[in-house]
C-alpha cells in the first residue's frame, strides 16, 4: 500500500469521528500522519482498570465492549462502541488512569492520537466543541444506565434494551422489527446487570403474550408499542 493511500484510509478513519470533521483537509493530513495504528483480533483485551492513559483512540472499523468486572468475576457491560466512536478523551483531559476493561468483539482497527497531538487539536473551536458534546453525551448515557440500575426492574431495562438495539439493529419486517444482530441471553444479562436465567423467564414471558419473537440468538419486536411502555419511556405517552 503507498503512503498516500495508506494516509487517505488514515483520513478516512478520522472522518468517522464527528469530532473531525470540521477540520480543514491540510489539518487532518497532518493528524492522520501522526497516527498509530493498532488491530485487534475479536476477545483481545485493548486495555484494563489500572493501566495508564496516553491517546486518544477512534474505531476505524470494528467493535469493543467497555465493562466493569467484579472480583468474583461478574461482568457489567457499560457500553457498545463502534466505528465512529472515540476513547480515551475523559482520561486524557482529567490525567487520569483507565476504570474499565475494554475488550475488541470483532477484528479492530483503532486510530491513535498520541496525548501531544490531542492536546495540540484543543485551541481548534470545532474540534473542541465537537469533544464536549461527545463527553455530554457519553455522560448522559452513563446517568441512564445508572438510572436503569438503581430504580428500574429488570424487566423494563430489557425493554430499554430491545429498543435500543433495534434503533442500532433493528430492520422492518412483515410482522415486526428484528434486531439483526445475534446476541446471547449471557451477553443480555451482561449489558442490564441480570443473570442469564432471569433473562430467558422474562424473554419467554414476552414470547407468550406475542410481544416477541425468538430465533436463533435474534429477537423480533412484534408490539413495539408494548415493550415502549414496559420501557417507560416517554414516547410510549405520545
Amino acid at each position: 500500500m503507498s503512503y498516500r493511500t495508506k494516509n487517505e484510509v488514515r483520513i478516512a478513519g478520522l472522518l468517522a469521528a464527528s469530532i473531525f470533521g470540521d477540520l480543514d483537509h491540510s489539518r487532518l493530513v497532518e493528524i492522520a500522519q501522526a497516527a498509530h495504528e493498532y488491530r485487534y483480533e475479536p476477545g483481545q483485551l485493548i486495555f484494563q482498570p489500572g493501566d495508564p492513559c496516553n491517546q486518544l483512540s477512534i474505531i476505524a472499523s470494528g467493535n469493543v465492549n467497555v465493562s466493569f468486572n467484579s472480583e468474583e468475576g461478574k461482568e457489567v457491560i457499560v457500553a457498545e462502541l463502534g466505528v465512529g466512536d472515540t476513547i480515551g478523551e475523559t482520561e486524557l483531559l482529567s490525567n487520569s488512569r483507565r476504570l474499565t476493561n475494554c475488550v475488541a468483539t470483532r477484528k479492530t482497527h483503532l486510530l491513535a492520537l498520541d496525548k501531544p497531538t490531542f492536546e495540540g487539536l484543543l485551541p481548534n473551536a470545532a474540534f473542541t466543541r465537537g469533544l464536549l458534546e461527545t463527553i455530554c453525551r457519553r455522560l448522559q448515557q452513563s446517568l441512564l444506565f445508572a438510572e436503569g440500575l438503581s430504580i428500574h426492574s429488570l424487566e423494563t431495562r430489557l425493554a430499554r434494551l430491545l429498543l435500543s438495539m433495534s434503533e442500532t439493529h433493528g430492520r422492518r419486517v412483515g410482522d415486526g422489527v428484528i434486531i439483526d444482530r445475534a446476541i446471547s441471553q449471557t451477553l443480555i444479562g451482561q449489558m442490564i446487570n441480570a443473570s442469564r436465567p432471569r433473562i430467558n423467564v422474562q424473554l419467554q414471558s414476552w414470547k407468550h403474550d406475542n410481544l416477541i419473537r425468538l430465533s436463533r440468538n435474534r429477537i423480533t419486536i412484534l408490539d413495539e408499542g408494548a415493550i415502549r411502555s414496559i420501557s417507560r419511556s416517554p414516547l410510549a405517552e405520545r
